[in-house]
């Protein structure tokens, strides 16, 4: 889940609402919102991503360091 949220948010910022829809839809029956919100707090926490407005997230410097380190 870390690598997508990091793509979606390597876009644009998104909504936090279209962000878990975008996750969990095409993933597997055992993605649920549970899972995604611990994925995005660990993002969070970590300063991968940083909440830009009420519910709007966008990925920092140190989120496109680390997507560079998923994708390798």
């Amino acid at each position: 889940y870390k690598r997508q949220i990091l793509e979606l948010l390597s876009k644009n910022s998104v909504h936090y609402t279209d962000l878990g829809k975008k996750v969990c839809a095409p993933c597997h029956p055992f993605a649920t919102i549970y899972t995604f919100n611990s994925q995005l707090r660990y993002l969070l926490s970590n300063s991968y991503i940083e909440r830009v407005a009420r519910g709007v997230y966008q990925i920092t410097h140190r989120g496109t360091q680390y997507l560079h380190l998923l994708t390798a």
